[in-house]
């Protein structure tokens, strides 16, 4: 029968624990990424998230050609994020970001097909829930009236969708 893990952990030594951690660090990219977020500097943070950003732009805005944003890809780069972030404030800009691009690739290139503005909703509804959980309407209202003003013009009724998400959670 294996030792549980509570138990094994508190018969390690503490040289024995921090060998532990870093082996953990080692292994999976996921916990180095963590441990950089949450014990890191502001510096080491917005590096994380901005590379991030980066990633979710290249797929709206390649550095060559016409960008294919494929909604799997940007909500696996959310996903992932998600799970080394340890500031909900944060992930709320990402996913903020994220529709930002999304709007910013419909003024570029016209409207898209209906699927894309669904995943753009479903990420602005996810932002909008987090801000309202972590009572962020301030920080974010600003950013929320950009988004709408933005899209006021676009197709597949994109901008009364993104209105009443807006009004559910921010009114």
């Amino acid at each position: 029968m294996p030792i549980p893990l509570k138990k094994h952990l508190q018969e390690l030594t503490k040289d024995e624990l921090v060998e532990e951690v870093l082996k953990l660090a080692k292994k999976f990219k996921d916990v180095k990424s963590w441990y950089e977020m949450e014990l890191g500097d502001s510096r080491q943070q917005t590096a994380l998230l901005d590379e991030v950003k980066a990633k979710i732009k290249k797929q709206y805005f390649p550095s060559r050609g016409y960008g294919t944003p494929k909604a799997a890809v940007v909500r696996k780069l959310i996903s992932d994020f998600k799970k080394i972030s340890v500031f909900p404030y944060d992930l709320i800009d990402l996913l903020f970001y994220r529709v930002e691009q999304a709007v910013a690739f419909t003024a570029a290139y016209g409207d898209i097909d209906e699927r894309f503005y669904i995943a753009t909703e479903t990420a602005y509804e996810e932002a909008l829930k987090l801000v309202k959980a972590h009572g962020y309407e301030t920080q974010f209202r600003e950013r929320c009236d950009e988004i709408l003003l933005a899209t006021r013009h676009m197709g597949w009724g994109f901008y009364d969708t993104l209105k009443e998400i807006t009004e559910e959670y921010l009114e």
